[in-house]
């Protein structure tokens, strides 16, 4: 099977100690801006915990590239992974989803894949897609459960040739689970489906505010609301180029 043969290390400390300011502002631009975002709907607030910041900037590789050989179909839009900036995200879902946008693949399968922060890989698997657009890819029931705490990194490649993994795009992102606290259990009981990405947000918690506000998109894909705040939030992360791609939902 594939494997992409990269190893990384990341040193991790606990919330309580503060990276220097250079190290920090990445993290700090990103998730301050989801909060304010958040802000958008007059929801509580919600106070994160648990969160462990890298020592340092992580990788970041948003953008595929040209496949060597040009073995994959050219597209104006490149394979793009919807990560922050900063290009980490947190969540507190064991088994998160991941949010791509996939050009036409030329029939082409596609790969997830998951890694621990030292490089082994976790889980594969793969997909044959059949629409483009932005996609949602779930890390399935069998696959190992983030452990609270821990950083993750995480692929997702088109195949462009299954003997040469070199020839592939590859894209993607560093994920790390928190505590899912008993303050956000309990306005997500009681707010309304159109308010739950707002309080995901201000809790700081990518992966969910994605996942709740794309559903409202496809359940209301012509309210002008959500479209100007689905902008909004990719503005905040560079990746506005994204704001009329369609979503193609669950791959």
């Amino acid at each position: 099977m594939r494997r992409l043969k990269l190893i990384v290390t990341v040193s991790l400390f606990s919330f309580g100690l503060l990276a220097t300011p250079a190290q920090a502002d990445p993290l700090r631009d990103w998730f301050g801006g989801l909060v304010d975002w958040g802000k958008r709907r007059p929801t509580a607030a919600v106070t994160v915990s648990g969160f462990v910041p890298p020592t340092r900037g992580l990788p970041s590789n948003r953008e595929g590239g040209s496949a060597r050989g040009g073995l994959c179909p050219a597209s104006p839009q490149r394979l793009t992974a919807l990560v922050p900036s900063s290009s980490l995200g947190l969540t507190v879902a064991a088994r998160p989803s991941f949010f791509v946008y996939l050009p036409p693949t030329g029939n082409r399968p596609v790969e997830l894949m998951l890694q621990d922060a030292q490089g082994k890989v976790l889980h594969v698997s793969e997909f044959q897609p059949k629409h483009t657009g932005i996609v949602r890819v779930d890390l399935p029931s069998h696959a190992p459960e983030l452990a609270v705490g821990q950083t993750y990194r995480w692929y997702f490649s088109i195949i462009c040739d299954p003997n040469d993994s070199s020839a592939s795009l590859h894209v993607g992102g560093w994920v790390q689970r928190i505590p899912f606290g008993d303050s956000l259990r309990q306005q997500l009981a009681k707010a309304p489906v159109s308010d739950r990405p707002y309080l995901y947000a201000k809790a700081g918690l990518w992966h969910e505010t994605l996942a709740a506000f794309l559903e409202l998109r496809q359940a209301q894909p012509a309210n002008p609301h959500l479209q100007s705040d689905w902008l909004s939030l990719l503005q905040l992360q560079g990746l506005e180029q994204l704001a009329q791609a369609p979503v193609a939902g669950n791959l």
